[in-house]
């Protein structure tokens, strides 16, 4: 067996394992865990004395830096009270994977008419939608005409991810079981601009109308046919970069990871970015939305290529009420990158080793908006997630980060509180200084897996191990 040293550092004076290190930009609350406020969705009140104002009717609840397609119905004026009738929530926050809340998207009926199934969806951008209800008698009752919706606009964004992932539930109602799901990403410059776009829901007289900008089927070059609003127009610079536009037609009662890469189409600089994650079938229009299909989404997060993540080696020393469970254990941290100021703490394959019991092998330890500061060159970390649920759920603990990246040294403490049992983690970094460079050569030579447990050298299967040789550590690849 041949052994492929790869030593990412100096093999003298070790420092800290780091591979490349091109800025990575996340999306906002990607595991919704950083609160929700009210969603007022976007239309525009019709009633004579506000006829044209934004509406102030809130519907439902969205998670901070996302939009969820609760519409407010016929915003109007009752009692001076802003209200819509037909208001409709599709979404809501309930338990999520390893975390306290995750988004539920339901199609679901408008109370007012019930005909009339809205779609659940969230996206980065705004949601809207628009409809002229009436009454048919050939129909024999209330029938929907001119309806149109969908998302405009996104968040700043100028990386070039290589796709996205998320993990889900999906169930299907006994409506339309055959919809599929729908997950639309697209990175974009340049704007467009889409004439009298419908804003609301309206029974009588003209709609009120607005200008959109950058509307999801104008960017991606889409038929517009059979859809509602004007002339489109855009801008010199503007470009379609990349694009996901994939389905999801598999239920899943237990939590699943999907992934897509995304389309790239230009070598250009994104500014935007839009993601869209639909419960059914996003660009199928009303007549396919089935009533009660639902997915349940959380962990959104764009995935980079694999040397764009800070990947760092060292050792852990794990105290649990004066215990020692480890003592400069081999480990690898990571750092991504997620946009000015913050970035996503992974300890991956975390194992507890107690004596006279079996490793508990815990899994990945992920803090995500973990905020960094920098001063006198010195970058310090602070982060902490609320009810992160480790070994596949059997265990619930929060977790605190805080430390330090200065030069070569880097100290992480990972705080643990599992039950009210306090659980110390310290993980750094491991250099060497010129007396022990001898001392090193001399030492044993141990191999870990990246579990973080010894294995023998003679019997090692293909894959990444961190080989110990007193207070050197590298990392090596069998072939």
């Amino acid at each position: 067996m041949k052994l492929l040293y790869k030593t990412l550092l100096s093999t003298m004076l070790v420092s800290p394992l780091c591979v490349n290190m091109y800025a990575q930009q996340q999306i906002p609350n990607s595991g919704f865990e950083g609160g929700w406020s009210d969603c007022v969705p976007w239309t525009f009140y019709v009633s004579e004395d506000k006829h044209g104002e934004a509406s102030a009717v809130v519907a439902g609840k969205n998670p901070n830096g996302w939009v969820i397609s609760n519409v407010a119905g016929m915003a109007s004026y009752y009692d001076g009270l802003a209200s819509g009738l037909g208001t409709t929530v599709v979404g809501d926050s309930v338990e999520g994977f390893n975390s306290k809340c995750a988004v539920k998207l339901t199609n679901t009926p408008n109370p007012f008419m019930d005909a009339q199934i809205v779609p659940g969806y969230v996206t980065l951008g705004t949601t809207w939608s628009t409809a002229y209800p009436g009454f048919d008698v050939s129909a024999g009752g209330m029938v929907i005409n001119n309806s149109d919706g969908g998302s405009f606009g996104g968040i700043e964004f100028n990386g070039r991810p290589t796709g996205i992932e998320f993990m889900y539930k999906r169930s299907r109602g006994e409506d339309k079981p055959a919809e599929k799901s729908t997950v639309v990403a697209y990175l974009w410059k340049g704007h467009w601009t889409q004439k009298d776009v419908p804003a609301v829901v309206y029974m009588a007289g003209e709609p009120v109308c607005a200008d959109m900008t950058d509307r999801d089927r104008c960017i991606l070059g889409m038929d517009m046919t059979g859809c509602q609003g004007g002339e489109v127009s855009k801008s010199d610079d503007a470009e379609l970069i990349a694009v996901i536009n994939a389905e999801i037609t598999e239920d899943a009662s237990e939590w699943t990871k999907f992934s897509a890469t995304f389309d790239y189409k230009s070598d250009a600089t994104p500014e935007m970015i839009n993601i869209i994650i639909a419960a059914g079938d996003y660009f199928g229009g009303a007549s396919v939305v089935g009533k009660d299909n639902s997915i349940t989404v959380d962990d959104v997060k764009l995935i980079y290529a694999e040397n764009d993540k800070n990947v760092y080696s060292g050792v852990l020393n794990i105290d649990m009420m004066g215990n020692a469970l480890a003592t400069n254990k081999p480990a690898t941290i990571e750092i991504t990158p997620a946009g000015e100021g913050k970035c996503t703490f992974t300890l991956p394959n975390f194992v507890l080793e107690m004596p006279g019991a079996e490793p508990m092998v815990l899994g990945d330890i992920v803090v995500n908006d973990v905020t960094t500061s920098e001063e006198n060159g010195t970058t310090a970390y602070n982060g902490e997630v609320k009810g992160l649920q480790l070994a596949g759920g059997s265990i619930v603990a929060d977790v605190t980060l805080n430390g330090t990246i200065s030069g070569n040294n880097v100290v992480m403490n990972i705080d643990v509180m599992w039950s009210g049992i306090p659980i110390k983690v310290t993980f750094t970094s491991t250099t060497s200084g010129i007396n022990d460079i001898n001392a090193d050569l001399n030492a044993p030579v141990e191999y870990f897996n990246i579990q973080g447990m010894r294995v023998d050298a003679d019997n090692m299967t293909p894959g990444i191990y961190v080989k110990r040789q007193g207070n050197k550590v590298s990392k090596i690849l069998v072939k």
